[in-house]
């Protein structure tokens, strides 16, 4: 079974994306910061894929790959442009998508991970 970690700030949009993900029967876990987020790793939790926004309470979401985490990550964001798109690609997220995420952007991503 796929399991996914959502890290969002705002409550509203990680029970959405969460719900949108259970509909498609991927387990996942939600939390609101990175901090919780590298905790959970650091705990030995795997994920199969992590949806992260950029800007979240604690620390900034682009700096999570820097703990080692290897698993296929979805940056998502309500800011567009260029901007927001390399610096996320250059954080080492896989994929950049703009809020909000739909089945259109995210059943390639599950397909692609052998969902």
């Amino acid at each position: 079974m796929m399991i996914t970690l959502v890290v969002d700030g705002i409550m509203t949009h990680r029970v959405l994306v969460q719900g949108l993900l259970r509909s498609y029967g991927v387990q996942t876990l939600g939390v609101d910061n990175d901090r919780d987020a590298v905790d959970l790793i650091a705990f030995g939790v795997k994920f199969d894929l992590i949806i992260i926004e950029k800007i979240l309470p604690v620390l900034n979401g682009l700096d999570i790959r820097e703990i080692g985490v290897r698993c296929k990550m979805l940056g998502v964001t309500a800011c567009s442009g260029e901007n927001e798109s390399q610096a996320f690609l250059a954080a080492g997220v896989d994929v950049f998508i703009e809020k909000p995420l739909d089945p259109e952007h995210l059943v390639p991503i599950l397909r692609e991970l052998d969902w």
